[in-house]
């Protein structure tokens, strides 16, 4: 004859599941921040980079048409 010990977890409250979703908002918000603040400064080196002529453009290794995935290069797959 054996034994057997069922156990039921407590089931999950709206309580519990409310304070989940609250304790991950700070970190999402974070994650929100950190993304404006960087496509803020990546706009803004593509408008500095625009600006220059193509020979300065030469200078840095890059044509006016490889702007854009060389600002984003290890955000995007260009």
């Amino acid at each position: 004859m054996s034994y057997v010990d069922l156990f039921e977890a407590p089931a999950k409250t709206p309580v519990k599941g409310m304070a989940a979703r609250l304790s991950r908002l700070p970190a999402a918000l974070g994650e929100g921040l950190v993304e404006v603040l960087e496509t803020g400064a990546r706009l803004r080196e593509v408008t500095r980079l625009r600006a220059m002529s193509d020979a300065e453009l030469a200078l840095h290794h890059i044509t006016r048409d490889e702007i854009v995935p060389h600002v984003f290069r290890d955000r995007y797959c260009y």
